[in-house]
């Protein structure tokens, strides 16, 4: 399943990836989506930044078939390889989502450039639940949690870039 989303940012793109690239940024992101439990870490090698987040999440949420596959416990990896900034100060990252113990992933290109007013981050991503008969349902049913995930962080960046953080 194909998924798309867009949100304008309050700061230039030099300043949204300063806020990204931290541990506190992406612990924020993690607790605003009450895992039971998360770990965070930023890795710098040569022009990449990679930023990795693991969430254990409830899964009472879940559709049946799915909460079948993975049982009371949801385990989330998120790395984000964020590249050097163009020459127009836009920066682009590879985007992977895996789910522990299922055959369940995003990959996808998370892109920030340059507004008059700020930036402007778009994701294009592949939700893909490789699962005879019911795929199709599982995408479906977990599309609005990558959605909620993009525009909580994006929510975030612009609450930090307005308290001045």
């Amino acid at each position: 399943m194909r998924i798309t989303e867009s949100a304008d940012l309050a700061g230039t793109p030099d300043e949204v990836f300063a806020l990204r690239a931290t541990e506190a940024f992406q612990d924020e992101k993690c607790l605003r989506t009450s895992p039971r439990e998360h770990t965070v870490a930023v890795d710098e090698q040569g022009e990449r930044t990679i930023l990795r987040t693991t969430r254990a999440m409830p899964t009472h949420n879940l559709p049946d078939a799915a909460r079948s596959m993975v049982g009371d416990e949801l385990i989330l990896d998120e790395v984000q390889d964020w590249g050097p900034p163009a020459a127009d100060g836009s920066r682009r990252a590879q985007v992977t989502i895996k789910v522990h113990g299922a055959p369940i992933s995003l990959a996808g290109t998370l892109k920030v450039y340059p507004t008059a007013d700020g930036s402007h981050q778009a994701l294009e991503a592949d939700l893909k639940a490789k699962v005879p008969f019911i795929g199709g349902k599982i995408e479906k049913a977990a599309a609005p949690a990558i959605s909620h995930g993009f525009d909580l962080e994006a929510e975030i960046i612009n609450d930090w870039l307005a308290a001045g953080r």
